[in-house]
């Protein structure tokens, strides 16, 4: 029994960039960061292992996470793959691909790096129906506390810093404009019962 499949793992990273003093507070990467695993000509019982380094190029430590969601192509292999992700001491997660869906935030220190090891495990007892069968599905790395993160997706909100002062502005000015209409006419009626 021989299958193909293909599997591309996409890791477009979200960051966010602030300024102080010219210098990037917050810079997440993945090395590889685009295609992760693309994988043709697999059968049941095959392993695929790869490691990605995630990287804090920023002048800040933060916290980074990850999620996993389906993409696209068919959801009856992806639904039947294997995924054990581990760092250089333990194992993060061991399950269902389709059952991860985010890993606990974990600490990056500026100027560091971390290597993961995630493996893709097509289980041995696959039959037939599901050759030629083939899914696209996603990693995303974002740093805690930003778009993809905390913050609503929309993006960030704006603190409101602003003051009432254009809103007098516009109220006196109204008033102004008015109490000169109204002098305006009070003087025109008294040089009418002069004349």
């Amino acid at each position: 029994m021989f299958s193909i499949f293909l599997i591309n793992l996409i890791f477009p990273f979200a960051y966010s960039q602030v300024y102080a003093d010219s210098l990037k507070e917050i810079d997440i990467a993945t090395s590889p960061h685009k295609f992760f695993f693309d994988i043709t000509n697999a059968k049941p019982g095959d392993t695929f292992t790869k490691v990605i380094n995630i990287e804090n190029n920023g002048t800040k430590d933060y916290k980074y996470l990850f999620s996993n969601s389906f993409l696209t192509g068919s959801e009856k292999i992806y639904n039947q793959l294997e995924l054990t992700i581990s760092d250089k001491s333990i194992e993060l997660y061991k399950g269902k691909l389709k059952d991860y869906e985010k890993l606990e935030s974990r600490n990056l220190k500026s100027k560091t790096n971390e290597a993961l090891t995630f493996s893709i495990n097509m289980p041995y007892e696959l039959g037939n129906e599901f050759q030629n069968l083939n899914c696209e599905f996603q990693f995303k790395f974002y740093v805690e506390g930003t778009l993809g993160g905390t913050l609503p997706v929309d993006g960030p909100k704006l603190p409101e810093t602003g003051t009432n002062t254009f809103n007098i502005l516009v109220a006196g000015a109204a008033l102004v404009l008015t109490g000169s209409t109204f002098q305006f006419f009070l003087n025109r009626r008294q040089l009418e019962k002069e004349s």
